[in-house]
């Protein structure tokens, strides 16, 4: 297991225990520091990643696009431009 995959491993355990930050890095025999710098490496190499999207084939029977917000809200668009949805998704 690499040290990347111990260190995310170990700081999923911390998110797990209730413990304070203090006691379960002298717990674990882990400097406070070493333990900072990998949740933002780790935190920062999450943010960046792209998430991989697959594009549908369009279809006869459904001509649109529904674009959902994380809060629920749902918008369809039976006919749209490309200027639309960028707008849309400026919005969120």
């Amino acid at each position: 297991m690499s040290r990347k995959e111990q260190m995310s491993l170990l700081i999923t355990e911390y998110h797990n225990s209730g413990l304070s930050l203090k006691s379960f890095c002298e717990q674990k025999q882990i400097k406070r520091p070493t333990f900072h710098y990998w949740c933002k490496k780790l935190k920062e190499q999450e943010q960046g990643a792209f998430v991989p999207i697959r594009q549908a084939v369009a279809s006869a029977e459904h001509n649109g696009v529904e674009l959902i917000y994380p809060g629920g809200v749902r918008i369809r668009l039976d006919h749209f431009d490309l200027n639309q949805i960028h707008q849309l998704l400026q919005l969120s």
